[in-house]
This record gives structure tokens, C-alpha cells and sequence, in this order.
């Protein structure tokens, strides 16, 4: 602290500050689970490809974000291209207002392309005016107001994110996917394993992907 009693400002890209499971951390609790799942080597192509068929996803990987925001560790995601998954996402998996916006994460260097007046920004608290030409291109996650509040995510604070939405991007010429807590209304952000697969089960969610594991209800059918 300085002797003026003003702390010092410092700088930062990212709050993935919470707690991290590896895959050998995960694969015992999915067995003791008794849970039937394929471990992947392309998780994020696959992620990629089953956001653009429509699914909901529950996103669980690397070190869980700190504040108020999912940030694509902790994320439930899906298509922004429908103009009905706001609604199918709210029925089926978060259970809140209707009223309430879902947000954006998009790649960092296309965000100009999308967002009136765009600066760099990765916490998603900021809003901007989603440029007119973009709106109907993206209604899953544009506000009322013609507005948005997005996550511009770049390849050096979370790398397998950013390569998942590049998958999604050469997939549907979209650098954006739709992105909101990994939660029900009224309880915590999922932060542990165990948390993720009780909210997956609880849920509307059609896939669970956590670390390079791939969990699907139709699995267990």
C-alpha cells in the first residue's frame, strides 16, 4: 500500500483464480459415479459441433473464475444463431426471468465486427450496442435495446475456449457462442466435479463437457 493509503493498481486480463481438476482428478468420480462417458482428444471440435446442432452444454474446465461472471470455465453454453434458445436455455437448464439477458463470448479479434465502439474487455460487465447489420445474426444474446454485455476472449488467457469458439466459427461463420453461469437460479456457480454432474442431471442440459470427458444423458438410456 502506498503512504497515501491508495492501493496500487494492477493490471489483469483474466480471474480464472478459483480451483482446477485434471482428468485424473475427474475419472474417478465419473466411475465412482457409475456414469457411462467417452474421453475425447478433440473435446473442443466436438463442443464445437454440438453447439452448432442446438444442444445446451454444461462447460466445465481449468480454474473455476472468480466474481460475478462465467467466463468460460464454469459456463453453460449454446447457440447464438437461434432466435429461440434464450428461451429453450431459461426452460430447460437456468430457471430464471425471463426478462434477463444472456451474454456473448466472442473471440477477442473479431469482437469489432460485432460490437459498436469495441475495446478490449474479458470480464463481460461492460455493455455495447451490437452493430445493426450483426443483430439478426446473433438474437440469442442481443438485448432488448439492441445492446450486449460481452466476454471478448483471447487465446492466451484461456486457450481451450478461444479453440473451441474458432471451431465454432469455421463451423458457422460465427465467432460468438452463447454463454451464461453453469447454475440453476438460486444456487452457487458449480465449482467442484461432483457439483457439475448434479446440475447436469438436475437439468435440461443435453451434454456435459468436463476436462476431455464427454457425458450424454442419452448415454445412460
Amino acid at each position: 500500500m502506498k503512504e497515501n493509503g491508495l492501493s496500487p493498481r494492477v493490471k489483469f486480463s483474466n480471474v480464472y483464480l478459483g480451483p482446477e481438476f485434471s482428468n485424473d482428478e475427474i475419472e474417478p468420480i465419473l466411475q465412482m459415479n457409475k456414469l457411462r462417458y467417452d474421453k475425447l482428444s478433440n473435446i473442443e471440435k466436438v463442443t464445437a459441433e454440438l453447439i452448432r446442432d442446438g444442444n445446451i452444454i454444461g462447460w466445465f474446465q481449468g480454474r473455476m473464475e472468480a466474481g460475478p461472471r462465467a467466463l468460460g470455465c464454469r459456463s453453460i453454453l449454446a447457440d447464438p444463431r437461434l432466435s429461440g434458445m434464450k428461451e429453450k436455455v431459461n426452460n430447460r437448464a437456468k430457471f430464471r426471468d425471463e426478462w434477463r439477458p444472456f451474454c456473448p463470448s466472442v473471440l477477442a479479434d473479431k469482437a469489432n465486427e460485432y460490437f459498436e465502439s469495441s475495446y478490449f474487455h474479458p470480464f463481460m460487465i461492460l455493455a455495447f450496442n451490437v452493430k445493426p447489420d450483426k443483430v439478426n445474426k446473433i438474437p440469442a444474446v442481443v438485448h432488448i435495446d439492441g445492446s450486449a454485455r460481452p466476454q471478448m476472449v483471447s487465446s492466451e488467457d484461456n486457450p481451450r475456449y478461444y479453440k473451441m469458439i474458432q471451431y465454432f466459427n469455421e463451423l458457422t461463420g460465427i465467432p460468438i457462442v452463447l454463454n451464461t453461469s453453469f447454475n440453476v437460479k438460486g444456487e452457487p456457480v458449480v465449482c467442484s466435479p461432483l457439483d457439475a454432474i448434479r446440475c447436469f442431471y438436475g437439468t435440461g442440459l443435453d451434454y456435459l463437457i468436463i476436462g476431455d470427458f464427454l457425458l450424454s444423458k442419452e448415454m445412460d438410456s
